[in-house]
């Protein structure tokens, strides 16, 4: 009864959490289909995901710094202690994001020159505001994830992502001379929708959870700044291509065809990250952090049921990528298919790197996560300069499974050995 109740909710929990992680990257391909097919050239769909990766950047710099910590303390902390734990959090990442929003105003004009890309620049000045609102909407998640409220986060993915998708396919119909700039719009309209969504699920949370503590602030940031230095290692390990691409090869066009291949395997590290976010409050929890035999079996299942998912779906993308890209965009992104078939074996190596990263983290070595992750961001950065100089998209792809199958190796061990 106890195995039974145990599995229940897990299934209970990882339903809601899968829902919530499938209705961000379902709406991206819906989008993408409206934005390759109808909306924006080759082109601006390069600039588009330049700018994803840029809001990826900021987002990893807050959850890094906050998310993790404010996670692992609510569910370890006494109970007296939680409120002050979460009002750290919400105190952290404002302090934090405020920081990120006026070195990003600074830096705008040169991003866009580096990367060719000169609407990019009016476009990062537009999404300060989102930044702003991101405030509110990130904090409301994290204490979500901490709480486990999966079903709060699906409705809150739910609207944010439904907004989006709904304001985008209006672009349908109306013709704008800077859909670009329209659509940055769109996204912070979309985030404030979120946002109010997820209020009416934490509410209950925050009461009274404003009460200013330095030493809980000083321990969260203590140990965020262990996890926020392996968030900027593992984005760049996970994005350094598609920042070189444009500074090397002087396009964006390639960030296009690359985009693409990145929605499918997207797709197939789903069941990773939602098991990943159903295993980290429970490896954070004071009873298990320190047990090696719950880590370990908590480990093997997340990794065989992530596995068990993915690969038929990649076995079906590797024999009919015509169709799938068919359905993304349209013939002039072919281009992406010997690519996208590199990359293909990544999803499989995320599926382990991804929860070695959880399990080191809530397990309080984070500085053992950092140093891997950063040897293998640096690694990727030198792969990244020697085969994209001398083979274009497909270098971006070699150097992207060469770090990979060492990024498979490295952690295994370390695994082993802990």
């Amino acid at each position: 009864m106890a195995a039974s109740a145990k599995y229940n909710t897990w299934v209970h929990a990882g339903f809601y959490s899968g829902l919530q992680k499938l209705s961000v990257p379902l709406s991206s391909i819906f989008i993408t289909m409206i934005l390759t097919k109808d909306v924006l050239t080759e082109i601006e769909v390069g600039i588009w995901g330049i700018l994803m990766i840029a809001t990826s950047i900021l987002e990893l710099i807050r959850q890094g710094l906050v998310k993790n910590a404010m996670v692992k303390y609510v569910n370890s902390c006494d109970e007296v202690d939680e409120k002050k734990v979460i009002a750290a959090g919400f105190y952290l990442n404002t302090i934090i994001t405020i920081a990120v929003a006026v070195v990003l105003f600074l830096i705008t004009p040169w991003l866009a020159k580096v990367q060719h890309a000169a609407s990019l620049k009016e476009m990062l000045y537009l999404l300060q505001f989102g930044l702003l609102i991101n405030i509110p909407f990130s904090h409301f998640e994290w204490l979500m994830y901490a709480k486990q409220v999966f079903k709060g986060l699906y409705w809150t993915y739910v609207i944010r992502q439904g907004v989006m998708l709904l304001l985008v396919a209006g672009m349908l119909f109306i013709p704008f001379k800077q859909p670009l700039y329209v659509l940055v719009i769109i996204y912070n309209i979309a985030m404030l929708a979120g946002t109010i969504m997820a209020y009416k699920f934490i509410k209950g949370f925050i009461k009274d959870a404003f009460v200013f503590s330095k030493e809980w602030l000083l321990k969260l940031f203590h140990f965020g700044k262990y996890a926020f230095a392996s968030g900027i290692s593992t984005l760049v390990f996970r994005n350094a291509d598609q920042m070189l691409l444009p500074n090397i090869l002087k396009t964006t066009i390639f960030n296009a065809y690359k985009g693409i291949a990145l929605r499918i395997i997207a797709l197939s590290d789903l069941p990773s990250q939602t098991l990943g976010d159903i295993l980290f409050p429970r490896t954070a929890h004071s009873k298990n952090n320190s047990n090696p035999s719950v880590i370990k079996y908590y480990y093997e299942k997340t990794v065989g049921a992530s596995l068990c998912i993915i690969t038929p779906v990649l076995l079906f993308v590797f024999l009919f990528p015509k169709f799938i890209i068919l359905i993304l965009a349209k013939e002039s992104y072919f281009p992406a298919i010997p690519y996208l078939r590199v990359v293909l074996f990544t999803a499989v190596t995320l599926s382990f790197l991804k929860q070695f990263g959880i399990i080191m983290d809530s397990t309080g070595k984070q500085k053992h996560n950092l140093v891997a992750i950063t040897f293998l961001a640096a690694l990727q950065v030198v792969l990244c300069y020697v085969f994209i100089g001398k083979y274009g998209l497909m270098g971006a792809g070699y150097a992207l499974v060469i770090s990979h199958i060492i990024g498979f190796i490295v952690p295994q061990a370390m695994l082993y050995y802990y």
